[in-house]
């Protein structure tokens, strides 16, 4: 009994592999550490415009550029969304964040904008690299799988033969000497013609001679 007082294994059900869309969509563990180490950059990055403006007595803005303390909001509020969008573990919101940052970045230097656009720019090659794999793998499942047979009783070569012995359309005909067909203009014969009875006149010669 001391079997039956022991407590039964918990059976939890096994993991399900990743579907393709779940591939396609989501980052992976190289992309997220990438995507922090970019929300990470776009903080610095806004500090340290701002520190390098505000310190130069001669800066001056000019026409299509940011003031230094935009352009430390503009650094703070993106480095929060990147964590926001890596958290949220998508690539679209990731590299949508990623190109607004380029963009925010590059009115004040070009190069510091420059590393936003690459990570924003490989994640869609990754989105599109397994997507054309995917469709790959899918083209050649389809490839080796086999062909259905058609149904014995719609199948040309199997049906029976036809009345009168001619085969059925499509079928190879048996070597040999050929059989006579019949003949399908046949008509009946015709009766006899009724006997002809006779004449009144031969009837009482009839009778006269016997």
């Amino acid at each position: 009994m001391a079997g039956s007082l022991l407590p039964m294994a918990e059976t939890r059900p096994q993991d399900k592999p990743p579907t393709t869309k779940w591939q396609i969509d989501r980052l992976d563990a190289r992309e997220r550490r990438f995507s922090f180490i970019a929300a990470g950059a776009a903080v610095a990055f806004g500090v340290l415009v701002y520190v390098v403006q505000t310190d130069n007595h001669k800066f001056r803005v000019t026409k299509g550029h940011f003031t230094p303390q935009t352009t430390l909001v503009l650094g703070i509020v993106c480095g929060v969304l990147l964590v926001l969008a890596t958290l949220l573990g998508r690539r679209a919101p990731v590299g949508f964040v990623a190109l607004f940052t380029f963009l925010g970045f590059g009115t004040t230097d070009i190069a510091l904008g420059a590393p936003f656009l690459l990570l924003a720019g490989w994640l869609l090659y990754r989105s599109y690299k397994l997507q054309k794999e995917a469709a790959a793998t899918l083209r050649q499942a389809h490839a080796g799988a086999p062909k259905a047979e058609a149904p014995a009783g719609r199948s040309a070569r199997t049906a029976p033969a036809r009345a009168g012995g001619r085969p059925a359309p499509g079928t190879a005909r048996a070597k040999g000497p050929a059989t006579p067909e019949a003949n399908k203009r046949y008509t009946p014969k015709r009766p006899p013609p009724p006997p002809v009875k006779p004449s009144r006149r031969e009837r009482k010669a009839a009778q006269a001679s016997d």
